[in-house]
């Protein structure tokens, strides 16, 4: 999936969860930056202690965004949740949609303490959940179950696909994640079909797949406020009530930056059925917010840049997200998958 769901979907179910504007952009910012945590370096402050990121994601056309470590550390406990589905430990790697091993990370989160960083932790969790849906059938590690052959659908002509494959395909020839499908399975309105590797002809519906795995968040969203009423920020509104229009909005056939201004336009007007208001207005998303407003990067000349951490750096967003995706992928790696025999950490 991609930022128009990761973002966008999610703040706006969030905001029909009963969540208040601030609450709701601080799941769905952790939600979509999971995507874009790419850096790994320990920042070393200028005035007094250090810092160690965390990598949700990978720059996608470098050629360890293939290598072992990074499909083990990276893509599995983060975008490719085994699934444990069959007997052979590679079928057990393929994702599947809400499959066992991914309501138990629900459950487990649900049924925890609160944190300073719970709703960092959330919105990674509702990254990890909903892409149970859009890659389900395909694993985060090399092996030939992720092969893709004679893709077709609506829209997709030959030329295009192949375009598309040919600069992904360069980077990623071995068959990695949905590589050999590109974008295809992360975009909201396709309708398309593949044969597997096993020469089964899958046909597919990305819009029935968005909704499945945006009533899924929603319920989660709701469970959670449920039973922290602190979190309890605006009227709800029932899954029913905004079917009809998240439908819609996953419907709408386009490239990303037209299909996230369909969302802008619907959640600033208040079409999807709560009252727009602060983060409502003009809401978006900027990768580098967080970090901007914890770090202060001092850059000289022909010098490396040095970093001074801002006041109410331990409080901020930023270093929240951080604590989260390290104890989302210790607990993923090294407790909840080697319940079910899959040491991957």
């Amino acid at each position: 999936m991609q930022i128009d769901f990761h973002f966008y979907a999610i703040y706006a179910i969030a905001r029909a969860a009963g969540f208040s504007p601030d609450n709701a952009h601080t799941i769905a910012y952790s939600s979509q930056h999971t995507d874009d945590a790419k850096y790994e370096h320990a920042l070393e402050f200028g005035n007094g202690g250090r810092f160690q990121q965390v990598l949700s994601a990978h720059k996608f056309f470098d050629p360890d965004a293939v290598g072992k470590e990074t499909c083990y550390r990276i893509w599995v406990p983060f975008h490719f949740l085994p699934g444990n589905s069959g007997i052979d430990f590679y079928e057990r790697m393929l994702t599947k949609a809400n499959s066992i091993i991914a309501q138990r990370m629900v459950e487990e989160f649900l049924g925890s303490n609160l944190k300073p960083y719970s709703l960092h932790r959330l919105g990674i969790i509702l990254h990890t959940y909903a892409d149970n849906w859009s890659h389900q059938n395909f694993m985060g590690i090399r092996h030939d179950m992720n092969d893709v052959k004679k893709i077709k659908g609506k829209d997709i002509t030959k030329s295009a696909l192949e375009g598309i494959k040919r600069k992904v395909v360069a980077c990623w020839a071995p068959k990695v994640g949905h590589a050999q499908a590109a974008t295809i399975p992360d975009e909201p309105y396709r309708e398309w079909k593949y044969e597997d590797y096993k020469g089964r002809s899958l046909q597919i519906s990305n819009q029935e797949r968005s909704l499945d795995a945006a009533q899924n968040c929603y319920t989660v969203l709701s469970r959670f406020r449920e039973r922290f009423s602190e979190f309890r920020g605006s009227p709800v509104l029932p899954w029913q009530k905004i079917l009809e229009k998240i439908g819609e909005l996953f419907s709408h056939q386009g490239e990303l930056d037209d299909r996230v201004k369909n969302w802008q336009e619907a959640i600033s007007k208040g079409t999807i059925g709560f009252e727009p208001n602060d983060n409502d207005i003009e809401l978006t998303y900027d990768d580098r917010e967080w970090f901007r407003a914890a770090v202060t990067v001092i850059q000289k000349e022909e010098e490396k840049p040095s970093f001074e951490k801002k006041e109410g750096f331990q409080m901020s967003s930023w270093k929240y997200f951080h604590d989260a995706a390290a104890f989302h992928r210790f607990h993923l790696l090294h407790e909840l998958l080697p319940e079910y025999e899959i040491i991957c950490g």
